[in-house]
């Protein structure tokens, strides 16, 4: 049985340190409204998966996730893993450097929004997509991605100080150069759906329609249809890929014969003739490659308290 207790799940690490930071910023608002609240801080990797997996068997009435995409990733499978019915919904101060998923649930972002959410937003439950491979099972809030984007994500140290959409453009144009691209089969649905296969620049599947700060990759895609969207985009070479980052970054390449696009219940992504591939996570890198990737969608799994709507 839920309570009334409301749960910060803090990354003190978010953004390169600035998580801690927020979090006081939160905690201020919080005490000047007399809102009862629990703390508790991430020590690694992982950590944020076991703290909202003991709120959600805890019966805490709401959480909310001071971090980026990561940290949302991270508490979507903890409430997922948990198998409680109602496990409670999330609120996000978004202290990432993408910050994709808050995207898709409001555009102003501080404490001041959060305490206005927890007060008067509504819940809505968000669709999530679950992957399967040889060695282990993971969920995504907003993003599965093969191809480019892992060499992106090795190359963004080298360029932190930068927000997150010039940091992810300075990132890729630093990786397209030495980029070799795999081949992959991607299969959509069962049977007779439908079969993509070649050189990939980049392969995605996403909840949402932004990755990398806000590059516009599925711009149509909505995180409550029931449905996973696919964007493929070939391997021409160099100057034909970077002639297309400007629509891209806009979300005006779907007509681009480069460009695959569909929407999806379920997907299998093959490396090529078995080969494993590295794919990336809500812009963390995997914990291992694989040969087969196995994607299906959670519908409505994860509860977001986003703005009520006017």
């Amino acid at each position: 049985m839920q309570t009334d207790t409301l749960r910060v799940i803090v990354n003190p690490a978010a953004s390169g340190g600035r998580g801690r930071k927020a979090a006081r910023k939160l905690f201020a608002f919080l005490d000047d409204s007399s809102t009862d609240y629990e703390a508790r801080y991430t020590e690694a990797p992982g950590h944020a998966t076991r703290l909202a997996r003991a709120a959600a068997l805890e019966g805490v009435g709401r959480i909310v996730v001071v971090g980026g995409d990561g940290t949302i990733h991270e508490v979507a499978g903890g409430l997922i893993a948990s198998r409680v019915d109602l496990p409670p919904p999330v609120a996000v101060f978004p202290v990432g450097t993408g910050n994709d998923f808050y995207r898709m649930v409001g555009r102003r972002r501080g404490p001041a929004e959060v305490m206005d959410v927890l007060e008067a937003g509504v819940v809505e439950r968000f669709d999530v997509g679950r992957v399967r491979w040889g060695g282990g099972e993971r969920v995504f809030v907003n993003l599965l991605g093969v191809g480019v984007d892992v060499e992106v994500l090795r190359c963004r140290a080298r360029f932190s100080r930068l927000p997150g959409l010039p940091q992810y453009l300075a990132a890729f144009l630093n990786a397209i150069v030495t980029f070799r691209p795999p081949e992959v089969r991607v299969e959509v649905g069962r049977g007779a759906g439908q079969h993509i296969m070649g050189a990939t620049t980049l392969t995605v599947v996403t909840v949402g329609p932004s990755i990398g700060g806000g590059f516009m990759i599925c711009p149509d895609a909505r995180p409550s249809d029931g449905k996973l969207d696919l964007c493929c985009i070939a391997a021409p070479g160099l100057l034909p890929i970077l002639r297309l980052v400007p629509k891209v970054i806009r979300g005006k390449h779907g007509d681009s014969p480069l460009v695959t696009t569909g929407q999806l219940e379920e997907a299998v992504i093959r490396g090529p003739e078995g080969e494993p591939m590295w794919f990336e996570l809500d812009g963390e890198l995997a914990p291992e490659p694989a040969s087969e990737l196995r994607i299906r969608i959670l519908p409505g799994a994860f509860p977001v308290l986003v703005p009520a709507r006017a």
